[in-house]
């Protein structure tokens, strides 16, 4: 695993204008919540289609602003969902100054409830993409953090099964994103 800050590097710890600093005790914080949260965090981040270095930044991004608000995250009940909201908010962020952003607001718009239209979870982002029950399970796998087995019993099949929906879910949402993208590249003009 990757360490997530150095003391020595101001350039990335700068907020407000000047350099972070962290008490010994608040780097611990932070080291153990990186340590206890950052498989579900990729695994959000891979649901949501970030893959390799698109996910390392947003998970960087999202412990810069863990780092940030130190102190709110100390008091906090439950830290995960705190930290999970904080990379929804940077996926947003990150969605929103892309060029495709716009046709993608609309879209969520368009397909979830009043409560749900400008949340970016996955829930909302791939409905209608692919089956929920296909959803629901990748979303316990990758959000929730359930093992394989984990999940088998849950569903109350056996542990082949499981790997095997889990891999034909997979493949679904791909093939799903694949013709979104295909869509959306049949729209741009290229000329």
């Amino acid at each position: 695993m990757k360490v997530l800050f150095v003391e020595t590097d101001r350039e990335l710890m700068r907020g407000s204008g000047s350099p972070l600093r962290l008490e010994k005790a608040e780097r611990e914080f932070v080291h153990t919540l990186y340590l206890d949260h950052y498989p579900a965090l990729r695994g959000y981040a891979a649901v949501l289609g970030f893959r390799g270095e698109a996910a390392e930044d947003l998970l960087q991004e999202t412990f810069l602003t863990a780092i940030r608000r130190v102190s709110v995250l100390r008091e906090c009940d439950n830290p995960r969902a705190y930290l999970m909201q904080i990379l929804r908010n940077v996926i947003g962020y990150q969605l929103r100054s892309m060029k495709y952003a716009a046709g993608l607001a609309e879209k969520l718009r368009a397909r979830g409830p009043e409560e749900y239209r400008d949340e970016l979870g996955p829930e909302v982002l791939y409905r209608g993409l692919i089956d929920d029950e296909d959803l629901r399970l990748l979303l316990r796998f990758y959000v929730d953090g359930l093992s394989q087995k984990e999940l088998a019993e849950e569903l109350g099949i056996d542990l082949g099964a499981c790997k095997m929906r889990l891999k034909r879910a997979r493949e679904r949402l791909r093939a799903a994103l694949a013709r979104e993208t295909e869509k959306e590249k049949g729209g741009e003009d290229h000329g």
